[in-house]
């Protein structure tokens, strides 16, 4: 497992650098290093990140006078020492497989830059954001070509729902740009882009980018000061056309590039009433099963289970396009191995008859499963998704990592000798019951 190093910069941060830290530290992902930054802050955000770094040894603690973030974040890449650098910002958080997901993308493609989506926050709203439509490889060529189409849009401009590759920005000495307080990562990406081949493009969200009232971004928003500020950066930005095209392909492009100037972002808002906007609130009744709450139930471990298996699910879904019942299906014949029926496949995934049978149309559609009705016989359908199968055992093995994180190989082997013999008991009395009522 390759180490990653995560840069996160701190400016009076008090109210939510812990958080942030928490967030990281409580990855999917645990072969990482935190480098938290204090730029001078006024309130209490060094003694917080202190207690942080006392508290984990994966983390690292810097404090320097105020300089700026940027001058923040090449201190944290002067102590970086992974194999990957990801970014954050304080007020932000991630979720709690981001770090896992951006590694196995860039690791599986072997790209040199991987994207994800994010979710944008906006007082208490929430919505999904991601400007290439489909997952897999790009060249840079291709991924120039998507971001002329959008190039105001966050999720080509900034860093954190990316992952780069240390080596590439030790070798050319890629730094963010001190002297610059606007796009200085979007200059940052652009320098790095150039030693790029491939970039992989990841369709689940990796980080939540929070609206900070007062910020520069608040303050900048008015189409004559951010053009002023962009006039800045359209250098670099022409610059990096120039040299990813030949002259004949980057001439055709000239009269788009220069686009950029005029440009709005797509992706910086979550409206209200707005499809795809939900309250940021919808898990915190997973609150109500923790130990401090009260005392545990026979269902609490199973809910907690299948909460996180189906995070996991969710995400898969995303990466191809699908919602989270056709991988449930998926996922659910897979194991099994041999053609099911809609009554045991209602069984195995918990979801409803008419769930099943809708979801079973698309995968049918979609080549993913064979329906099979033999003569006389009630209709089955079978697993056909041989390119899935890698990816479903993966959700299992993601699942007992977290599970057994904590547990020795002799735990594992009893717990999973208890727990075929409690099914074995339980399926033998419901058997029982079932024989007698007929």
């Amino acid at each position: 497992m390759e180490k990653v190093s995560v840069i996160v910069p701190v400016y009076n941060g008090e109210n939510c650098i812990k958080r942030c830290a928490d967030s990281i530290l409580n990855q999917d992902y645990p072969e990482l290093e935190l480098i938290l930054v204090d730029d001078g802050s006024r309130d209490r955000s060094w003694e917080i990140m202190r207690a942080i770094a006392a508290a984990d040894n994966r983390v690292k603690a810097i404090h320097q006078e105020n300089g700026g973030v940027s001058s923040a974040r090449n201190r944290a890449l002067a102590e970086a020492g992974g194999t990957y650098v990801q970014f954050a910002d304080a007020d932000d958080w991630l979720p709690l497989d981001a770090t896992k997901l951006l590694v196995r993308e860039m690791e599986a493609q072997s790209a040199e830059l991987a994207v994800g989506d994010f979710y944008r926050v906006v007082d208490g709203n929430i919505s999904e954001k991601g400007s290439i439509e489909t997952s897999g490889t790009l060249s840079l060529q291709q991924y120039a070509d998507e971001m002329m189409l959008a190039p105001a849009d966050l999720y080509y401009g900034v860093l954190w729902n990316k992952l780069y590759r240390r080596d590439i920005i030790e070798r050319y000495n890629i730094r963010m740009d001190e002297n610059i307080s606007y796009s200085e990562d979007m200059i940052f990406n652009l320098e790095y882009l150039l030693h790029v081949k491939s970039v992989a493009i990841l369709k689940a969200p990796v980080y939540y980018y929070q609206y900070t009232r007062g910020s520069l971004v608040d303050q900048s928003l008015n189409l004559s000061s951010t053009i002023r500020m962009k006039k800045n950066v359209i250098g670099y930005y022409n610059e990096f056309f120039r040299k990813t095209f030949d002259a004949p392909a980057y001439q055709e492009r000239l009269p788009v590039i220069y686009g950029y100037l005029l440009a709005v972002s797509h992706d910086s808002l979550a409206l209200p009433f707005i499809p795809g906007t939900r309250k940021l609130d919808e898990g915190e009744a997973l609150s109500a099963l923790s130990g401090e709450r009260g005392t545990g139930f026979p269902m609490r471990s199973a809910i907690l289970e299948a909460r996180l298996l189906g995070r996991y699910m969710e995400a898969l879904g995303r990466k191809h396009g699908m919602d989270e019942g056709g991988i449930k299906l998926l996922y659910c014949m897979e194991k099994v191995n041999e053609p099911c029926g809609v009554e045991r496949l209602c069984l195995l995934t918990g979801m409803g008859k008419p769930a099943v049978i809708a979801g079973l149309a698309r995968l049918l559609a979609d080549g993913l499963v064979r329906r099979e009705a033999p003569l006389g016989g009630k209709e089955r359908f079978s697993f056909q998704a041989p390119e899935f199968t890698e990816e479903l055992k993966q959700l299992d093995r993601d699942l007992d990592a977290v599970c057994f994180a904590k547990f020795s190989e002799e735990e594992i082997r009893q717990y999973r000798d208890m727990e075929k013999r409690i099914s074995d008991s339980i399926l033998q009395r419901l058997q029982a019951e079932t024989v007698s009522g007929s």
